[in-house]
C-alpha cells in the first residue's frame, strides 16, 4: 500500500445484521456517498453480486458482504433518496445488478466516468483518474478474483475498498468540470437514464454459437451440430452454475462441430477436451452430434421483432446522416465531444420524430432544454431541409 493510500480513513467490514443496520444509518446522513460493487461472472452461470463497497463524505466506509445478510432493505433506502448524491464510476453494470439482485431503485446518481466522457477525457478508467489526480495507482491484482467464494482474505477486502476510497474526491472534481464545462443538464440526463437500468436475468440465446468465431463458415450440416452441441454445453453449465468457457470452451465445441466425434476415442483427441466432457458429457455430446448431422441444417434464425414506431423510412434515414454529419462538425468547431452535442440515442429519436419546434426538440429522450436552446436552430434547419 502506498503513502497516500495508508493515510486513506478506513473501512469497515459488515457481514452481521446489527452492523448493517449501523452502516445503513450511517449513510443515510451522507450527502455523497460512493458506492461500488463486485461479482462473480468469471466464476458462475447465475451471476450475483458478493460484495457492496460504501464510502461516505463524512469519513465512513463500509465493505458489505451480501452473501451473509438476508435483507439490504436500509442502504436501499438511501439508494433511493434524492437528497443523497450516489457517485459510482461506470454506474450501469452496479445499477443492473443491484436492481436485479436486490430490488434497489436509484435516485440521484453520477458517474464519475460518464462525466469524462462528456468531458473528452482520453483516459477513463478509475485507475487512470485516480493516478491522475491523486497521483495513486490502484492495484488490479483481483480484478479476476472469485469474489463468491469465502472467506475473503484483508487484501481482497482492501482491494475492493480502494474502489470506492477515492470517488467522493472524484465525484467534487468532477462535478467542478461538469458546471465549467456548462454541462450540467447534460450529465444529470444521462445520469437519470443510468439510474433506470434495470438488470435482466440471463436467458439462454440459442443461436449464441452464430457469434463463436469460424462457426458461419462451416458446412450447414456442421453448423447444425455446432447449434445441438452449444445447447448441451449451456445445460451443464446451468447445473454446475458455473460460466459455459469453464465448462468446454467456444473453439473445443467448434473442433466438435467440425470433427462430428461419435465414440469416445474421437472425441478424446479433440484438442480442448477434458476429463470432466469426457466422463460427464460424452453421451449427450454424441447425441447432439448425431442430431445435427440428422437434420442436415441449422434452424433457421428468427428475424428480432423491431418496434413498428422505431422504424426509419428511407426519409428519415436520410435525416439521420445529415444529423450525424452536423453533430461530428459541430463537436469539432466547439471543442466538444459528439456525445456532449447529442447523444446517440437522442440523434436516432430526433431523425426519426423530426420535431418541428424548439419545444418539441427539448421533449425528445437524451436532448433536454439546454440542447433545444444551443443547437435547435441549426437542427430544425437541418431537419426541414
Amino acid at each position: 500500500m502506498t503513502p497516500a493510500e495508508s493515510s486513506l480513513p478506513g473501512f469497515r467490514f459488515v457481514d452481521r445484521h446489527a452492523d448493517l443496520e449501523e452502516a445503513a444509518e450511517r449513510a443515510s446522513r451522507a450527502k455523497a456517498l460512493a458506492v461500488d460493487t463486485e461479482a462473480d461472472s468469471m466464476h458462475s452461470y447465475f451471476e450475483k453480486v458478493c460484495l457492496l463497497q460504501l464510502a461516505a463524505d463524512t469519513g465512513d466506509a463500509w465493505v458489505v458482504d451480501p452473501l451473509e445478510l438476508r435483507s439490504l432493505e436500509g442502504i436501499g433506502r438511501t439508494f433511493s433518496d434524492p437528497d443523497v448524491v450516489k457517485v459510482f464510476h461506470g454506474a450501469d453494470f452496479d445499477v443492473a445488478g443491484m436492481h436485479r439482485d436486490f430490488g434497489f431503485a436509484f435516485n440521484n446518481i453520477f458517474d464519475t466516468m460518464i462525466a469524462s466522457t462528456l468531458l473528452g477525457d482520453e483516459k477513463l478508467s478509475l485507475r487512470d483518474l485516480v493516478a491522475r489526480f491523486f497521483g495513486v495507482t490502484l492495484e488490479k491484482a483481483y480484478t479476476t478474483c472469485d469474489w463468491g467464494r469465502r472467506p475473503l482474505d484483508e487484501r481482497q477486502l482492501e482491494y475492493s475498498y480502494l474502489d470506492v476510497a477515492y470517488l467522493v474526491q472524484l465525484y467534487e472534481i468532477q462535478r467542478d468540470r461538469i458546471a465549467e464545462a456548462d454541462l450540467v443538464e447534460e450529465a444529470q440526463i444521462e445520469f437519470a437514464r443510468l439510474s433506470r437500468r434495470e438488470g435482466a436475468q440471463r436467458e439462454f440465446d440459442s443461436f449464441g454459437w452464430l457469434r463463436i468465431k469460424g462457426s458461419k463458415e462451416l458446412p450447414l450440416v456442421n453448423q447444425a451440430v455446432l447449434h445441438e452441441v452449444f445447447a448441451v454445453r449451456d445445460q451443464h453449465a446451468r447445473r454446475m452454475d458455473r460460466p459455459v468457457f469453464k465448462v468446454v470452451g467456444n473453439d473445443a465445441i467448434l473442433r466438435i462441430a467440425q470433427q462430428c466425434p461419435q465414440d469416445t476415442d474421437a472425441l478424446r483427441s479433440v484438442r480442448g477436451i477434458s476429463n470432466y466432457v469426457l466422463g460427464r458429457m460424452s453421451r449427450e455430446i454424441f447425441s447432439a452430434v448425431e442430431a445435427g448431422r440428422s437434420v442436415g441444417s441449422p434452424p433457421p434464425r428468427p428475424r428480432p421483432q423491431l418496434d413498428p414506431e422505431r422504424r426509419m423510412d428511407m426519409s428519415a434515414q436520410r435525416r439521420l446522416g445529415m444529423v450525424k454529419d452536423w453533430r461530428s462538425a459541430t463537436a469539432q468547431s466547439l471543442g466538444r465531444t459528439t456525445m456532449a452535442v447529442l447523444p446517440n440515442y437522442a440523434m436516432f429519436e430526433v431523425a426519426r420524430l423530426r420535431p418541428r419546434t424548439t419545444d418539441e426538440l427539448a421533449q425528445i429522450p437524451g436532448v433536454g432544454g439546454k440542447r433545444a436552446e444551443r443547437y435547435g436552430r441549426e437542427l430544425l434547419q437541418l431537419l426541414g431541409e
